[in-house]
């Protein structure tokens, strides 16, 4: 074999092949020329080693990271040297093809493929079509010179068209020396023993090759940073999911180095620190996001730029990440409309931000005032129909939401009896001391949502007793016993001013509330 170090293997089969070839020139029995299929099928298993290994290879070439020009040559011929010898195995290929079917098509197999004696010879010396034998030896002709441009090697590739001088075994032999290359490969030579000759040629090929990979792949390795550490890696989607959901995660062999090294984002510098888990030194990067045009999905493509700086080579590329539009989501009982002079207290919270102690609301000064609670929580007090509260995580605005504000309710007259309510039909009872004239409420949910600005009370009232001069109250109970009222007697209540509590201390719980309240009521008999 040519090309570079055989391995003590490769050099039993290239012995067994030249002594089988040396028996047929001696025209040996057929039960000798039998071996060449088992010489033909170590050489496949040559062949797809030989292919695997070289991919390995290139692969090795290719991660190189250098910029350098000289290792971005380098990557290119090796592509070149790996596809050409791919092309010209699978030539050959088909030539073995043609050896095992016969001209009408039949093909030749088992048994009576090891026993043939005439077909390769017919298809590869036939002069009157020449065209396979001829094709094969150019074809290889061919390949070296490709593969001596490629390379530009100060020692050039040999032909792999060697005739009986080129081999010590048959320099003096008489019989070989006058034969050309097809006639020294494929005279009197039984087809099987031909089929294994261009296996033999295809590890050759992939010699060569091997020789032109270790090449480039030497000037790959001159400039590249060694990486002395290695660890195993997970590049996930996402590290915050939703119980329930899918992970899903790319697992990777990363390595790095310890060699000193600059880390820039966007260009500038950043921190490196010796990562106490695993001893690879890293940059910290850390910065605000912000959005951009979001698609129908509400993702906006963002990127930005690191540098890696180690033994004065730059190593830079672009990361690309999404940002999804946030939205925010305000919890309440009634989250979507509000009450006007009213403490709507409100949870607020947005997709994807584990952290709500960034986010902060404002609004216009005319509309209304919005008071912080702690994280995420605030509290929205609209003096106006309509406040349009603006989100914001850490300053960035992401969101303008708009609230309806309606009227509180307005409470209903109730004469309280003890501790039940006025019966029209029976009046207040007989010998009854004190009654109470409330403002009452009506809608639960606004007592139940808003407690702290459901508290209705009269602070003035005029009281008329049937027949008798008013008189001015300044809360909402009465006191009977005063007015020394008899069973059948009569009184009214007009002019009743009413207030309520709020949730803002400023208005201490004065709030007035137009609501206009009365009542007539009778004394039982």
């Amino acid at each position: 074999m040519a090309g570079g170090k055989e391995t003590p293997r490769q050099k039993m089969i290239g012995m067994m092949y030249m002594v089988l070839t040396a028996l047929l020139a001696l025209n040996v029995s057929n039960s000798v020329l039998e071996k060449f299929a088992i010489i033909d099928d170590t050489l496949l298993k040559l062949i797809a080693e030989g292919q695997n290994k070289n991919e390995n290879k290139l692969a090795g070439i290719l991660n190189s990271t250098s910029q350098d020009p000289g290792v971005l040559e380098a990557k290119e011929k090796a592509k070149k040297v790996r596809e050409l010898t791919k092309a010209t195995i699978a030539y050959i290929d088909e030539v073995k093809n043609k050896m095992r079917t016969e001209p009408d098509g039949k093909a030749i197999e088992g048994e009576a493929l090891v026993t043939n004696t005439h077909r390769a010879e017919e298809l590869m010396l036939d002069s009157q079509k020449p065209e396979v034998g001829q094709g094969y030896e150019k074809k290889l002709n061919e390949h070296v010179a490709e593969l001596n441009k490629i390379m530009g090697l100060k020692t050039p590739f040999p032909k792999l068209t060697r005739t009986a001088k080129d081999y010590d075994q048959f320099k003096q032999n008489t019989n070989q020396l006058s034969k050309n290359f097809l006639q020294f490969q494929f005279e009197q030579t039984p087809t099987m023993g031909a089929i294994a000759t261009l296996s033999q040629m295809q590890t050759e090929i992939l010699e060569y090759e091997v020789t032109a990979l270790d090449t480039l792949n030497a000037v790959a390795e001159g400039v590249q940073v060694k990486f002395d550490k290695v660890v195993p890696m997970v590049r996930a989607e996402t590290n915050t999911l939703v119980a329930g959901q899918e992970y899903t995660a790319d697992l990777f062999i990363a390595g790095a180095t310890d060699a000193e090294s600059e880390m820039f984002y966007n260009g500038t510098p950043v921190k490196v620190e010796k990562d106490a888990l695993t001893g690879i030194k890293m940059g910290k990067i850390k910065f605000r996001t912000s959005g951009g045009t979001y698609d129908k999905n509400g993702i906006a493509e963002a990127s930005y730029k690191v540098k890696i700086n180690i033994k004065g080579k730059p190593y830079e590329e672009t990361i690309r990440y999404k940002v999804a539009r946030p939205v925010a989501k305000f919890e309440s009982e009634s989250a979507s409309t509000l009450y006007l002079d009213c403490g709507n207290e409100m949870s607020v919270s947005v997709q994807g931000l584990t952290e709500s102690s960034g986010i902060s609301l404002t609004a216009p000064a005319d509309q209304g005032k919005i008071i912080p609670q702690g994280s995420g929580k605030f509290v929205l007090i609209p003096t106006r129909p309509q406040m349009d509260v603006r989100v914001l995580v850490n300053g960035t605005q992401i969101e303008v939401k708009p609230f309806k504000a309606k009227a509180v309710p307005m409470p209903v007259a109730k004469l309280m009896v003890g501790n039940g309510e006025y019966n029209v039909k029976s009046g207040i009872p007989p010998g009854t001391s004190i009654v109470r004239f409330v403002p009452d409420i009506s809608d639960e949910t606004f007592k139940r949502q808003n407690a702290k600005d459901a508290g209705y009370r009269v602070t003035q009232m005029t009281l008329q007793i049937t027949g008798k001069t008013p008189i001015t109250l300044t809360s909402g109970t009465i006191e009977l016993s005063k007015y020394g009222l008899r069973p059948g007697d009569s009184f009214s209540i007009y002019n009743v001013q009413v207030v309520r509590s709020t949730w803002d201390p400023n208005d201490n719980d004065q709030k007035p509330v137009n609501a206009k309240l009365e009542g007539v009521y009778v004394m039982g008999k």
